[in-house]
């Protein structure tokens, strides 16, 4: 046996290798020097491909270099150089190209010097090893063939193991055939397949780590290996492995998930949506959301939209659709992994309408299954399945949503919370009963009149003649969103400027459908207001706290407060009426929030039911703490709860009731915080309190959504991009958030900017912030988001924070599959220095992945709704927020779970009042809220005609210029309303008074054209 080169085309020799092969191989039925002369008529391609990867870079190696074909069994390679190749001695040609391409991108590797080869030249290591299979595989599809080669693949050596981490931890004196080199091959399929990088690129981007590839084809810092290992956890269960053509390369994969809004349909409900303007359209109703994809890759694949199948999407005259408002990404990167969002509506017809229940009949759950389909086929692992519930009609209920009224879930249609100051204005409610007397006292009386005036049948309200809601009787829904305040107690006005008493009230409107008469009349219903102590997006329904209530025969009989105080019952007949008298005036037999809704004629019949928000009283007492002092924010969440015997709202099949999906929960929670502009950043920091229940605990194995913790999802909105969010929790370690972040998500914009702080980059999508699961108490939390300087006065940005939780369908555990067979014949490495060989898995088909059974779900929604506006409008609203604050804290125990964030709070408003030229430091703790203006004295007026309005190089109005008897006073401002006043004086000749503060002659106070 012996090395020659007989036969061989040009003696071997070509511009980069010298061939030679054993002469055992040669002669009569032997592969040589046939195969060899087909290797050297390809190499010099073979090897202008290779160098193109690498940039065509130079060999560190002398060349030509010395190719050793050996005889031996199937199949290894090795270098020194030279290049010994032992492809057995009945393989062709391709296979021993194949083993060549595998050496000689290791040379390329040494010589490039960056990562992909071990520091100190001795041998390509686990992630080298990766690639060189990986390049490998690429040159066969390169020529046309299979992308493996049989007993070649090496990904299951890592499926069948514990899948440790061998991204972030290469081994670089490791090259065998194991997990270590199997996470490499899969992780570069990753790059490759899944997320849509060149071959060029992955080679270029060359790192210490297989995780600095990443950092460097993607530009993300993330961690990549928790998203990766999860991805593959969940279409590769237990000890599944990967089969078909190329056993290295699962890829494409998805994780979909339906995550619900709106779940739970009633009969009664959808039937008064049908004959709305909506057309029986409930839009936003879910999102199908798509985990595993970057932009770019999402956007070559050509998925449009998923497949519906399924009982719900086979009921008569239903209807699934796209959201116009579009597929929507976290973020505008394109690189980078992160969820996609698909919304979808759902519409029903008066077809639909024979699929539900009969009245009095158990709810049907309806099944709904998705799947993502790419080039034809399934993707694998993007199927998911959800439910939703039809019940019965004939039961009290709310219609939520009402697109005409341009109302969402949280903002609900048959709620309303107006204020009224009867100093100013006794009849809020044109037509109803005046009020008696400006006092508390008198508040109760107002409401008890109001509804009775509601509750007349004479006024037509009842039977849906009048709908007070939607003909300006009770103030609309842009009038009524900021009246939940707890910390207005006063209005200012008229001028010299007063205190006038506010008083705040909600109204809520309950319907019924069925027969008329007394055999359709739904008798003893009730509704209790529950007030949070501020903003949340956990109203589901709770029934051992939030939602607690005294019971009667296992059905709820009155409100109570949480023991926490979180959720607070407000009534319509005094502070505290004695509501275990079964005379009593609130849910008494004859009570005014316990009535009998009866239809009179046609189908529909409604009534009214309401309360006083009395915050303001020192005389309101919970729980043994005024209710002032238990409050935590300035706005607040209400939910007005349908509390009917025959239709108790029960928790089921893995979902917790809410405002969301039940139609016996209606909800108000907004937020509104002013921001500057231009001013200072302090007046552009808008915070906002939130109160949080923390996560159920999470399930260690992947697959079942179970593995993820609750999050907060944060549509931005147009909220500008550059705008930082922070969430304070004082109770909660911001590393242990930043953990779970890094193994949920393929990336995040999250970091810490203290051990309590998480920070936020607000992008032009969506943000998701994982909540820590535990047994403390609620979470108290601040809400922070930093707006650009760059923010004009008339914008507004709404921000909407939801909260997602996992339905808790327990499913079976996933069988530990079959013990790995072992092939018969031996792999042998393609390693450096010789050749280990090991047994090798016989790859298995994957059981096909069953649809996720369970589904994401919106447990609660708040929004805060950011107008950018000046300092004139901000600062007494600021300043009334900051002596309440100041007021709470004082009365507050330094272990109450809200005096940490309570603190925060004071400081930013304190910073924002200065920044808006006020003293922070002049306003003393108040219930009341600041001090009043010290009166006319300090106001002086210049009355004159206007003669010149001067705007900006913009175009934006700036100022006025006032001529006094001859004397000019320019006065500055940027409201849109005083240069609409300025420009009538000017254009009808009209004399302005503009009546300015004595010490700031530019701060207006009032104008008054003299006619």
């Amino acid at each position: 046996m012996a090395l020659t080169t007989t036969g061989l085309t040009n003696g071997g020799t070509t511009t980069h290798y010298q061939f030679q092969y054993d002469d055992s191989l040669a002669g009569a039925g032997g592969p040589e020097p046939a195969r060899t002369n087909a290797m050297i008529a390809a190499c010099e391609n073979d090897f202008n491909l290779m160098s193109g990867w690498f940039g065509n870079i130079a060999l560190t190696v002398s060349t030509p270099i010395a190719v050793n074909v050996v005889p031996g069994p199937y199949a290894s390679a090795g270098w020194g150089p030279p290049i010994t190749l032992t492809p057995g001695n009945a393989s062709n040609a391709i296979l021993c190209r194949y083993l060549l391409v595998s050496e000689v991108t290791e040379m390329f590797m040494l010589a490039q010097n960056r990562g992909w080869f071990a520091p100190d030249g001795s041998n390509e290591g686990s992630a080298g090893e990766g690639l060189s299979r990986f390049l490998a595989s690429q040159f066969l599809v390169s020529i046309g063939q299979p992308p493996a080669m049989p007993g070649f693949g090496l990904a299951n050596s890592w499926m069948n193991s514990p899948r440790q981490d061998f991204v972030n931890h290469i081994d670089t004196g490791d090259h065998g055939i194991d997990a270590k080199t199997g996470c490499a091959i899969l992780f570069i399929y990753y790059l490759f397949t899944q997320l849509g990088f060149t071959i060029n690129q992955i080679v270029a981007a060359a790192a210490s780590e297989l995780a600095g590839v990443y950092a460097n084809v993607t530009g993300d810092g993330s961690d990549p290996f928790p998203f990766f290992k999860q991805l593959l956890d969940t279409a590769y269960p237990g000890t599944t492995t990967i089969g078909g053509a190329n056993p290295d390369n699962p890829f494409p994969l998805g994780i979909l998930s339906f995550w619900v809004d709106k779940s739970t349909f009633g009969r009664d409900e959808v039937t008064d949506v049908i004959s709305s303007a909506s057309n029986g359209t409930f839009p936003n109703a879910y999102w199908l959301v798509l985990e595993g994809f970057n932009k770019n890759k999402f956007n070559s694949l050509g998925i449009i939209t998923p497949t519906f199948f399924g009982p719900f999407a086979n009921l008569p005259g239903i209807g699934i659709s796209a959201d116009g408002s579009g597929v929507s990404f976290e973020t505008s990167d394109t690189k980078i992994p992160q969820r996609i969002r698909f919304p979808f509506d759902i519409s029903f017809t008066n077809t639909t309408l024979g699929s539900f229940p009969a009245p009095g009949s158990a709810p049907l759950q309806e099944p709904l299954t998705a799947v993502i389909n790419v080039g034809g086929a399934p993707l694998l692992g993007a199927s998911a399945l959800t439910e939703f519930e039809l019940i019965s009609g004939s039961d009290p209920y709310y219609t939520n949503i009402d697109t005409t009224q341009n109302n969402v879930f949280w903002l609900s249609q048959d709620l309303r919370v107006f204020t009224a100051s009867p100093s100013l204005n006794n009849t809020p409610v044109p037509g109803a009963p005046a009020f008696s007397s400006d006092s508390f006292s008198g508040a109760y009386n107002y409401i008890k009149g109001l509804l009775a005036f509601l509750n007349n049948p004479a006024n037509h309200f009842t039977d849906g003649t009048n709908d007070p809601f939607a003909s300006g009787v009770i103030p609309d829904q842009a009038g009524s969103l900021t009246a939940d305040s707890s910390v207005f107690r006063f209005t200012l006005a008229g001028f010299p400027p007063q205190f006038h008493s506010n008083y705040n009230f909600a109204v809520a409107r309950v319907r019924l459908r069925g027969t008329a008469g007394p055999a359709g009349q739904a008798q003893h219903v009730k509704v209790f207001f529950r007030l949070w102590s501020t903003q949340t997006a956990d109203t589901g329904f709770d029934p051992g706290s939030t939602y607690l209530s005294h019971q009667d025969g296992g059905h709820p009989h009155w409100p109570l407060p949480a023991p926490d105080a979180h959720t607070i019952p407000f009534f319509a007949t005094g502070n505290s009426p004695n509501l275990s008298d079964p005379n009593n005036p609130e849910y008494g037999i004859n009570g005014i929030n316990n009535q009998t809704i009866a239809i009179v004629s046609g189908d529909k019949g409604y009534a009214y039911f309401g309360c006083f928000l009395n915050v303001y009283d020192p005389g309101n007492v919970v729980n043994g703490a005024q209710v002032q002092a238990l409050l935590a924010g300035t706005h607040h969440c209400l939910v007005a709860e349908i509390a009917y015997d025959d239709a108790p709202i029960i928790n089921a099949n893995g979902i917790v009731a809410g405002p969301e999906r039940s139609d016996k929960l209606a909800q108000r929670n907004l937020q509104l915080t002013f921001s500057d502009n231009p001013g200072p950043a302090d007046t552009h920091r808008i915070p906002q309190t939130f109160d949080l229940r923390p996560a159920p605990a999470i399930a260690s194995r992947a697959g079942a959504l179970l593995d993820y913790p609750d999050e907060l999802m944060i549509d931005w909105g147009r909220t500008p991009a550059g705008a930082v969010a922070h969430i304070y929790w004082p109770q909660i370690n911001a590393a242990k958030v930043l953990s779970l972040a890094g193994r949920l998500y393929g990336t995040h914009l999250l970091s810490a900017s203290d051990s309590n702080t998480i920070d936020c980059q607000v992008t032009n999508g969506v943000s998701y912030i994982p909540i820590p699961p535990g047994n403390i108490e609620n979470i108290a939390g601040l809400l922070t988001v930093d707006l650009p300087q760059t923010v004009s006065i008339g914008q507004e940005f709404n921000i909407i924070v939801r909260r997602i939780s996992t339905r808790r369908f327990k499913q079976d555990p996933i069988p530990a599959g079959r013990e790995p067979a072992v092939n018969t014949l031996l792999e042998l490495s393609l390693d450096k220095r010789g050749t280990e060989s090991g047994p090798i898995e016989e790859p298995k088909e994957p059981r096909p992945v069953p649809p996720m059974r369970n589904w994401r779900y919106v447990t609660g929604t708040f929004q805060v709704k950011i107008p950018v506006t000046t300092p004139q409008i901000m600062l007494r609203p600021d300043e009334d927020a900051l002596a309440v604050m100041k007021w709470r804290l004082q009365s507050m125990s330094p272990t109450n779970r809200w005096h940490l964030v309570l603190k925060r709070y004071i400081e930013y408003v304190s910073a924002r009042i200065a920044g808006l030229g006020g003293n922070p430091n002049a306003i003393p703790p108040s219930p009341n809220g600041a001090p009043g203006p010290t009166g006319v004295k300090d106001v002086v007026v210049h009355t004159g005609k206007v003669v010149e309005i001067i705007y900006d190089c913009f175009g934006r109005f700036e100022a006025l210029v006032l001529n006094e008897c001859g004397v000019l006073h320019t006065f500055q401002s940027r409201e849109c309303e005083i240069e609409k006043i300025a420009l009538r004086a000017c254009r009808d000749c009209l004399l302005l008074s503009v009546y300015v503060e004595e010490n700031n002659q530019q701060r207006i106070r009032r104008l008054a054209i003299k006619c």
